[in-house]
C-alpha cells in the first residue's frame, strides 16, 4: 500500500445516538488517520443528526430513508472517494492502531484486496472478553504465509471469523462483487465476503485485536438464533458453488442446524425444531442425542397439530 493511498471510513448508523460518539472518536484518534470519514444515517428517529453535527467537517453526514444495513454501508461506499473502505459499525470501536496496523501490512504486502483482524467484545464498565476465532483453528491458518489467508472461501464457508469493523478493503473490488445484498438485515457482511472469496481477491489477516464490539443488553439468545438461521440462509445458497468445499459447507450446515433445532426445542417451537433438526442429519444421524430430539419434536408437533 503506497503512502498517498487513501482510505474512507464508512459509519452506518441507526438510532445510536447514544453510542455513536464513542464510534466516532475512536475513529477520529487514530495513529494513521482516515482521509475522510462518512456516517450513513439509515433513518434515525432520535438525535444521532445533531450529535453527528457536532464534529462539523471532521465527518460527513448523510441521511436517507431506512433500509437496514446493507443499504447504509452501500451508500457510503457509493459516496466514499478513497482508495480503501474501512468499515466500522456505530455501536463498536477502532483500537487506535487499527488502521496503521493494516497500512503496514498492506504495504508488505501490496497485492492483498481486503484485510481484517481479531475483534475483542465488551460491555461498558466490565473488561473487554478475549478474542475468539469463532472455534477455527484460525490463527495458524491465516498466518501461515504472512499474512495471506491461503484458503478465504474455505474459511467463509466453514466459519465467519471476519469481523466487519474490521475490514479494510480495496474500493475497485467493488466494481466485480458489487454491493451489498439489501434484503438481508443478518449475516449480510458473510454473505459479502464470500463474493469477494468467490472473485479471486486475496484476503489478508492480522493478528492483533483491531475493533472492540459492543454487546448489548437485552435477549442475546434471541439475537444469536437470529444471526444463526440467517448465516445457515447465506451457507445454504452457496453450498454448491465449490465442490472442493461442498463437505465442509454441510458441516457447518447441519452443525448450525442442529444448534438451532435444539433451541427451538428448548423454546416449545416444535415445528422449527423438528425442520433444523432434520436438516442437522447428515452429520448427526447417528447420534443417539440428535435421534432423540428429532423424535421428540417429531411426536410433539403431531400432538400440538402442526405440520412438521
Amino acid at each position: 500500500m503506497r503512502m498517498m493511498s487513501t482510505i474512507s471510513a464508512v459509519i452506518p448508523t441507526y438510532n445510536r445516538a447514544s453510542v455513536i460518539v464513542e464510534a466516532l472518536e475512536s475513529a477520529l484518534d487514530q495513529t494513521r488517520p482516515a482521509n475522510e470519514i462518512i456516517v450513513v444515517d439509515d433513518g434515525s428517529t432520535d438525535e444521532t443528526k445533531s450529535v453527528v453535527a457536532r464534529y462539523g467537517a471532521k465527518v460527513r453526514y448523510i441521511r436517507q430513508e431506512n433500509g437496514g444495513p446493507s443499504a447504509a454501508r452501500n451508500r457510503g461506499i457509493q459516496e466514499a472517494s478513497s482508495d480503501f473502505i474501512a468499515l466500522l459499525d456505530s455501536d463498536d470501536l477502532w483500537v487506535r492502531d487499527r488502521l496503521e496496523r493494516q497500512c503496514v501490512a498492506l504495504e508488505a504486502n501490496t497485492e492483498l484486496d481486503l484485510l481484517f483482524g481479531l475483534e475483542s467484545k465488551f460491555r461498558p464498565g466490565k473488561p473487554d472478553e478475549a478474542p475468539e476465532m469463532n472455534g477455527l483453528d484460525g490463527i495458524e491458518l491465516m498466518n501461515s504465509t504472512d499474512y495471506m489467508v491461503p484458503d478465504p472461501l474455505g474459511m467463509l464457508l466453514t466459519k465467519n471469523c471476519v469481523a466487519t469493523s474490521s475490514v479494510l478493503f480495496r474500493r475497485s473490488c467493488v466494481e466485480k462483487v458489487g454491493s451489498m445484498d439489501v434484503q438481508l438485515r443478518l449475516a449480510e457482511d458473510l454473505e459479502y465476503w464470500i463474493r469477494f472469496a468467490l472473485h479471486g481477491f486475496r484476503f489478508g489477516f492480522v493478528n492483533h485485536v483491531l475493533c472492540r464490539r459492543r454487546l448489548h443488553e437485552g435477549n442475546l439468545v434471541n439475537q444469536t438464533l437470529a444471526l444463526k438461521a440467517s448465516a445457515a440462509e447465506v451457507l445454504s445458497r452457496y453450498r454448491d458453488y465449490s465442490p472442493e468445499h461442498r463437505e465442509r459447507v454441510a458441516r457447518s450446515l447441519s452443525g448450525m442446524h442442529y444448534d438451532l433445532g435444539s433451541a427451538f426445542l428448548m423454546r416449545g417451537d416444535w415445528n422449527n425444531a423438528y425442520l433444523h433438526l432434520k436438516g442437522g442429519r447428515p452429520i448427526h444421524q447417528n447420534g443417539l442425542r440428535w435421534r432423540i430430539k428429532l423424535t421428540a419434536a417429531s411426536l410433539l408437533c403431531r400432538l400440538s397439530g402442526k405440520h412438521e
